[in-house]
């Protein structure tokens, strides 16, 4: 018997990994789901513990490990015995997102063999690359870094987004930045990334026409005040931080974002003063104030903060 637990952030990496395991079984398997929260701890034992109908080995695949933590004491010695059948060529992949230790959790797991599967372990990039060469497609660089940004933080996302481009090009199969451009949606935070760029370089051109488009996406004015306070808020940290000669990986793995990301925030704290930081939070956390105390209409309070 072989036993595996899956964590993971990203389903589409999680069943991936899935994937690969249960090619390596050298056999024909008998392909076998449950779902610990819904099934019951029993009915994995039994599925563990009965013959299967054709004698091929299971390859049973058990969601929400972390609803283990609430079986019983006789169940977990069930379990644990039909995870140690020495004589059982069937394979047991638990699958959990959350996990937090108690001793039922901790004694399953020394059976297992535990694998991490995260999307900041993963280059996006040359996943994607991967997955449309093998597909037979092309995409140059700049399309390749272009997508990965908008999609920075879910390979379901990004398999999504290559699914749509693998559409759109199946005549040629070339992607290019146009593609990405013209395609796939870009991602909120990069709107307000370039929003904060905008201000601080006093470029009211472009302030009101990224403002423009947060309306034509519905963004309410108070929503689109709290990301420009969370931005400002960042900002402030990411200029003490690149003053300290942080550089950008460590940046990115400071506030757990991609380079991307990192890479706007080192730009804008290049090109900013503290003081023009400090003055924008201030004006925002008044604005956000007033806005929620009644004092003015959310629509004309950003619009004269965009003004000053």
């Amino acid at each position: 018997m072989t036993n595996y637990l899956i964590l993971f952030d990203d389903s589409s990496l999680c069943n991936k990994r899935i994937d690969e395991l249960q090619k390596t079984m050298n056999d024909s398997c008998d392909v076998i789901n449950y779902d610990l929260e819904d099934d019951g701890i029993y009915s994995i034992i039994d599925e563990l513990t009965t013959i299967s109908l054709f004698e091929e080995p299971k390859f049973l695949i058990v969601k929400t490990f972390e609803a283990i933590s609430k079986i019983s004491e006789n169940a977990l010695n069930e379990l644990l015995r039909a995870m140690n059948d020495v004589n059982s060529n069937n394979v047991l992949v638990f699958t959990a997102k959350r996990l937090e230790s108690n001793e039922i959790i901790n004694k399953v797991k020394r059976y297992c063999s535990t694998i991490d599967v995260k999307v900041k372990n993963v280059s996006l990039p040359e996943y994607a690359k991967k997955s449309l060469e093998d597909s037979g497609y092309k995409i140059d660089e700049q399309a390749l870094s272009l997508l990965s940004s908008y999609v920075s933080s879910s390979v379901s996302a990004l398999d999504m987004a290559i699914e749509i481009l693998k559409c759109y090009k199946n005549d040629d199969k070339i992607i290019t930045s146009e593609d990405v451009k013209l395609m796939i949606p870009q991602p909120l935070e990069d709107n307000v990334y370039q929003l904060v760029e905008a201000v601080i370089n006093n470029d009211k051109k472009l302030v009101f026409k990224y403002y423009k488009d947060f309306k034509l996406m519905n963004i309410q004015p108070s929503y689109l005040v709290s990301l420009l306070i969370n931005k400002f808020q960042e900002l402030y940290n990411a200029y003490i931080l690149v003053k300290a000669k942080y550089q950008q990986n460590a940046l990115a793995e400071l506030f757990n974002v991609s380079l991307g990301r990192a890479y706007y925030m080192i730009k804008n704290a290049k090109s900013s003063s503290m003081k023009k930081i400090k003055d924008n939070l201030e004006l925002l956390n008044q604005l956000e104030y007033d806005i929620k105390s009644g004092k003015i209409d959310q629509s004309l309070g950003l619009e004269l903060y965009l003004l000053k």
